[in-house]
């Protein structure tokens, strides 16, 4: 009698089958657990950003211009009122965020002024950078006095700026991180902060 103690093709399939549900479970987790490491990481940038800014305008009155070229990343004036990427060799911060994407920076445009102007930081000035979510609920003020100073924008795992991050305008959305469909990550330096800061180090008047 013969006795086979080999593995017949569909043993060997079903085996290689499972092998394979098995690997793709644990590489799903890891993956993920990486970009979420990624976008906290992006999270933390986004502050050290935010206080590089604080700073510069605690030196210079103002804050930077964006920069033209993401490789040298020197403000360029001729972008004032303007979005562009972040200045980031004139803050000394990092230039792109945990996925190698460049920043991207926006200033309203009272607070880039070589001289603030103190009746147009607190008057009402038209129409301000705004953040918004997906649902167009306003997070900031949706009024004609600009109370947001500047937006810094990471474009997230994809580095595509999603929904009304991509126009060129001064609405920006803040949102949720959805797998495949929005992961942008973005944060805004208020004018009550700014302005504290101009204060303390005698750059507008108390």
């Amino acid at each position: 009698m013969n006795i086979n103690n080999g593995f017949s093709l569909i043993e060997i399939a079903i085996v290689l089958f499972i092998i394979s549900l098995l690997i793709g479970h644990l590489l799903t987790p890891i993956s993920t657990q990486i970009d979420q490491r990624r976008y906290k990481q992006t999270q933390k940038t986004l502050e050290e950003i935010k206080q590089a800014l604080l700073g510069f305008a605690s030196i210079h009155g103002r804050l930077p211009y964006p920069a033209s070229n993401q490789e040298t990343g020197i403000q360029d004036s001729s972008l004032y009122k303007k979005e562009g990427y972040l200045p980031w060799a004139d803050l000394g911060i990092a230039r792109v965020d945990a996925w190698g994407n460049p920043f991207r920076y926006r200033a309203e445009d009272e607070y880039s002024e070589p001289t603030l102007d103190y009746q147009k930081i607190f008057g009402i000035v038209g129409s301000g950078l705004r953040v918004k979510d997906k649902q167009d609920y306003y997070l900031t003020t949706n009024s004609g006095d600009s109370r947001v100073a500047a937006i810094i924008l990471s474009t997230g795992k994809n580095g595509v700026p999603e929904e009304e991050n991509g126009n060129q305008n001064k609405i920006f959305v803040y949102d949720v991180y959805v797998e495949n469909e929005f992961d942008d990550i973005l944060t805004w330096l208020s004018r009550n902060t700014l302005v504290n800061r101009l204060y303390a180090t005698g750059q507008l008047p108390p």
